[in-house]
């Protein structure tokens, strides 16, 4: 009977153990690390930081009314779905043209990260040197 308890009390003790160190390795805020994007880079300048907030500014303004059709859609293929008589043809249809315009939110999400890179390709990233 003792040996059963011991054995049970370190079994119970190692499952803590293993419990409790997952959250040692997450890092800070459980392993988000405050935004992994930056690292290894130089630090935006003032200049640089304007430039990529009005990109991100011009591609919320000109996808606006993307993303509202969109979920106009999403709303109207959910509806189509709960109905109690589901119509297949008008479900596809729908279904297509969400995704027609998820490519064109793809385009212009596409178009946002190549202004990204190219008003970055002028900034210098610092070299390291392993001895």
């Amino acid at each position: 009977m003792k040996r059963n308890n011991k054995s049970a009390i370190a079994l119970i003790a190692l499952s803590l153990l293993a419990l409790s160190s997952g959250a040692a390795f997450a890092g800070h805020h459980w392993g988000n690390n405050d935004g992994m994007w930056q690292q290894g880079g130089s630090p935006l300048t003032t200049e640089q930081q304007a430039t990529a907030q009005k990109i991100y500014d011009d591609y919320y303004t000109q996808t606006s009314a993307l993303r509202q059709q969109l979920i106009s859609k999403r709303y109207e293929y959910n509806a189509l779905l709960t109905a109690s008589s589901p119509d297949t043809a008008k479900i596809n249809a729908v279904a297509k043209e969400m995704e027609s315009l998820g490519q064109k939110l793809d385009e212009q999400r596409v178009k946002r990260d190549v202004a990204m890179a190219v008003s970055y390709t002028h900034q210098t990233l610092p070299t390291t040197s392993r001895g």
